[in-house]
């Protein structure tokens, strides 16, 4: 008789909660989460078709491009290639580990023994010799490497990240009162390098615990700090011009998590310091242009995702939306800014691979950080 009166309450409170949560006539229900991946996977499948050159076996800048040097340079790859690392890291195939192999080796067609007496990654597939090389091109370049190794398992990748490391430390570090060099043409110091070497030194140090990389990036840092801070203390862009900018300032949230979580305790607290500055300085307020505010969500998820701060990953929603929303054209590509606004008003030119990279860069990264 108990068990019979209590199965009544039960199944009272079932269908009190029925109701409770059935839609009423009229209400909107809130709209479905995008499946993240699979707009990464069939985005990334169509970059590749519609930018991969046969001809010349790697992936060309702009669409149909007929310059004479068409292929994609550094800067305008990076984007596909961390794609194809979070895309593996999410939902790890053979397909997707395949994909990944086959960009990270002919990445490595960048790796330009010439440059100086530490060599490191020119911009052009190819270069040999004396080329104008960018600091932070190999920042970024290396820390597509690592995420490769985490996606593959290869220490092919790893050696190849720390090729990068090596060339930041040894030929971009200012002898003349320290800093890091835009490039190698040692025009000024630039936060860009700065944050990509020290992001890509606190991640070799966290996998290796090789004392070189902590050490070597203690130094970046604690230059920046005391020669390159601008408003909230955040980093400055260049001597010049100390406007924060965001995907440097995450890129040094995220040096400072690293290196808290590979033991290195005051790291920790100024992280948190950083990220609330970020929040403040910026909020929602990201229109630089896919290809640089892609680096900044994609730093402040992992950040978001090891402090459980969740505000990150509602951003990174948020500037998703808007990309499905203002970015795609009819062709389905997105070449546009996430705001709508042509990508002529985001530092690059229209039909540009990084463009449409930099976006599925963002859903891939969203898919794979939990």
């Amino acid at each position: 008789m108990a068990f019979r009166h209590y199965a009544h309450v039960c199944a009272l409170v079932v269908l009190l909660c029925a109701l409770a949560c059935a839609p009423v006539a009229g209400q909107q229900q809130p709209p479905a989460s995008p499946n993240y991946l699979r707009l990464a996977e069939t985005g990334v499948a169509r970059a590749q078709a519609l930018w991969r050159n046969p001809r010349l076996h790697w992936y060309d800048s702009r669409l149909h491009d007929r310059d004479r040097y068409p292929l994609a340079t550094i800067w305008d790859s990076v984007p596909l290639f961390e794609a194809l690392d979070a895309i593996q890291l999410a939902a790890p195939t053979a397909a997707h580990r395949a994909a990944v192999i086959a960009f990270a080796d002919g990445a490595e067609r960048y790796y330009d023994r010439g440059l100086g007496p530490v060599a490191g990654y020119a911009p052009y597939p190819g270069d040999r010799g004396k080329a104008t090389t960018w600091f932070d091109d190999n920042g970024w370049w290396g820390l597509a490497f690592l995420d490769a190794y985490q996606a593959t398992g290869s220490s092919r990748y790893l050696r190849d990240a720390e090729r990068a490391f090596r060339f930041i430390a040894s030929e971009g570090w200012s002898s003349n009162g320290g800093g890091l060099w835009w490039n190698t043409a040692h025009a000024y110091i630039a936060g860009e390098p700065l944050a990509a070497g020290s992001l890509l030194g606190a991640e070799l140090f966290k996998l290796t615990d090789r004392a070189s990389y902590r050490e070597t990036t203690l130094r970046f840092i604690d230059w920046g700090d005391a020669h390159f801070v601008s408003e909230r203390g955040l980093y400055k862009r260049t001597a010049s011009d100390p406007t924060p900018t965001p995907y440097i300032e995450g890129t040094m949230v995220q040096a400072h998590q690293t290196l808290c979580e590979a033991g290195v305790g005051q790291a920790c607290a100024w992280g948190r310091v950083l990220a609330n500055a970020c929040w403040e300085r910026f909020a929602n307020r990201l229109n630089m242009g896919p290809q640089f505010d892609a680096i900044y969500l994609h730093q402040m998820l992992l950040y978001g995702s090891r402090t459980g701060e969740t505000r990150w990953r509602a951003l990174a929603e948020q500037m998703a939306a808007s990309a499905l929303a203002h970015a795609r054209g009819a062709s389905g590509l997105f070449l546009r800014g996430w705001d709508g606004t042509p990508i002529v008003e985001h530092q690059a030119v229209p039909n540009m691979l990084q463009s449409d990279a930099a976006t599925l860069e963002l859903f891939a990264w969203l898919a794979a950080v939990r």
